[in-house]
């Protein structure tokens, strides 16, 4: 990772999560550029698994330095909703997405990776490249963001035949999104 400023943030959220057993892996722009070609981010997306009674623990352990709301953590944690920290030293933000169980999504956490950051020598999980691909291009049917595009076609592009690909169309074709995942290996591998 380049960015010592979302290495440093990962330095102080990732113990407290690691702490409670609670589930987690680094997606959004943190990942994709990790795999392919760097982007600027603004924040660092992490997807959980937790109890509403982990959320509550976990709003108290945060660092001081991080604005949070405990209610809206705890929220998150019933409805598998969103929520976020804000960090006050850096001003990044931090969104936590609570995932709910499902297919896809254990598969996501299983195939999920230790990185290790520098400088901190801090290990994380970080969402597999293949899924986080997948996670771009569900984004991208919900929002029409044509950013969530070119961090999937970055990553197909860099990692082209070292991806799996038969892990890569059978869950497209459960997602509905197997014109988009063809269209994008068209244009990853030329």
């Amino acid at each position: 990772m380049n960015d010592p400023l979302i290495a440093e943030v990962l330095a102080e959220v990732v113990p407290t999560l690691e702490a409670e057993g609670i589930e987690y892996a680094v997606t959004g722009s943190v990942a994709s550029s990790i795999y392919g070609e760097p982007a600027a981010s603004f924040d660092v997306d992490i997807i959980v698994r937790m109890t509403p009674e982990q959320a509550r623990r976990i709003a108290q352990r945060f660092p001081s330095r991080f604005y949070r709301d405990a209610e809206a953590i705890a929220e998150a944690a019933v409805s598998h909703g969103m929520t976020n920290l804000i960090d006050m030293k850096t001003g990044l933000k931090v969104d936590l997405s609570v995932m709910p169980a499902g297919a896809w999504r254990d598969d996501i956490l299983r195939r999920r990776s230790l990185m290790r950051s520098e400088p901190h020598s801090r290990t994380f999980y970080i969402v597999s490249p293949e899924d986080i691909i997948l996670m771009k291009l569900d984004w991208r049917r919900d929002s029409g963001s044509h950013k969530q595009w070119d961090n999937a076609l970055s990553v197909a592009r860099t990692l082209g035949a070292r991806l799996d690909w038969g892990y890569l169309h059978a869950q497209a074709s459960n997602l509905g999104l197997s014109s988009d995942l063809d269209r994008l290996r068209r244009e990853a591998m030329g």
